[in-house]
């Protein structure tokens, strides 16, 4: 206790320098701490966005389906097994189809996914009810408002659409647009258009066929044995994962500086404080103040420089902290071309775990700092000491 006392009034003594050193170290704390809770936040926000509106609590993926070959799309559809009725009906599971067309807005060729879902589904977060509509002998389909913007459409234009039937024989019609929903998962808006299934399956004379089933994400039963591939939600966001996980590598570079440069400001003032104390540490050594304890005493004094910053990060850095959290930070629209989910809001993740974990790291590594240039002590001499030298 005598030691902790002493400590802080060496520290109190100090003046600017301590709390040049703990603001510094405050910085570097709050940094990390907001770095990781953005990289947090995004991952979770982008994997509840994919799971609410695309990939459910998982999906079944025909044999021939292969989302990173192109070329396979054109077979990419099979027959729906039979012993997946029972879930399509009670609505826990619902069909998907992928075919590949061409539209012409304004004169203009563009390559398209058709996706065809059931306008009755309540399984993926999508305004699939829009297409259940009348269209004036025009097939009726829906688009993201990232595609109606890339192609300047707005609800009610007509357009031609070209595909290949099952049997290989080109196809054409005109297409009006229903309904442009708004959607944050650019993966299934852009280069998108949506049209009923049963549409899709008859004008490709694909009767009864689908290229995925994706899962209710409320459903926690058994899962069906078939031979169909199941994706579970972790396999699906397997891609989104690593690259958080690259980001966060990334990240760890900036964190790794911003310590460093604190840290050397700790490093500093140790230096600093044992040249220029050495008539006290004589003094000290000489009332009966052992080696071990002297050490002590400096390598606590370096450590509270740690404590203080949490204390004042705390202080300044709570109120921002929050809110960033509640209000979150408007990301530029160009994450709609990076072909991933990233939300428009990002709202970061702040955990319990991250915050004291982070906290433990600042302390440990202040006080290794504080300690390295301070081993030096042990062969002290206090007559050396007390006439300015040292050992």
């Amino acid at each position: 206790m005598v030691i902790l006392k002493l400590a802080y009034r060496n520290l109190i003594r100090a003046g600017i320098r301590t709390w040049l050193n703990v603001f510094v170290l405050s910085l570097a704390f709050l940094s990390i701490v907001y770095l990781k809770g953005m990289y947090n936040g995004m991952q979770d926000q982008s994997i509840r966005i994919s799971e609410d509106t695309d990939m459910g609590s998982g999906q079944y993926w025909c044999e021939t389906y292969d989302p990173y070959d192109p070329l396979s799309l054109p077979n990419a559809h099979d027959e729906i097994p039979l012993v997946f009725e029972f879930l399509i009906d009670a609505g826990a599971m619902t069909p998907v189809m992928l075919y590949q067309g061409v539209i012409y807005p304004d004169n203009r060729l563009k390559n398209v996914m058709l996706r065809g879902v059931d306008p009755s589904q309540q399984v993926m977060n999508i305004p699939s009810s829009k297409l259940d509509v009348e269209s004036n002998g025009y097939l009726p389909v829906m688009l993201g408002h990232r595609m109606a913007n890339s192609i300047n459409a707005v609800e009610g234009d007509i357009f031609t659409l070209q595909w290949r039937d099952g049997n290989g024989v080109y196809n054409a019609r005109d297409i009006q647009v229903v309904h442009i929903m708004t959607t944050e998962n650019s993966t299934i808006d852009i280069g998108n258009v949506y049209l009923d299934l049963t549409l899709l399956q008859n004008i490709t004379r694909l009767e009864n066929e689908a290229t995925m089933l994706v899962m209710d994400k409320a459903y926690s039963s058994e899962l069906p044995e078939s031979t169909w591939k199941y994706m579970s939600l972790l396999a699906l966001t397997k891609d989104l994962r690593d690259m958080m996980e690259m980001e966060q590598a990334g990240g760890a570079v900036m964190y790794g500086v911003l310590m460093a440069l604190a840290l050397l400001a700790v490093f500093d003032t140790q230096v600093l404080s044992i040249w220029r104390r050495r008539l006290e540490m004589g003094s000290l050594m000489a009332l009966g103040l052992t080696r071990m304890l002297l050490i002590n005493l400096l390598t606590l004094e370096g450590g509270m420089h740690g404590f203080f910053a949490v204390v004042l990060a705390t202080l300044y850095g709570a109120p921002l902290l929050y809110l960033n959290a509640v209000n979150g930070l408007s990301m530029p629209m160009d994450v709609d071309s990076f072909g991933m989910v990233l939300p428009q809001v990002l709202y970061p993740t702040y955990s319990m775990g991250l915050v004291f974990g982070t906290i433990i790291i600042v302390l440990i590594a202040v006080t290794i700092t504080s300690f390295i240039p301070v081993r030096k002590l042990a062969k002290l001499k206090p007559t050396d000491a007390l006439r300015g030298k040292m050992s």
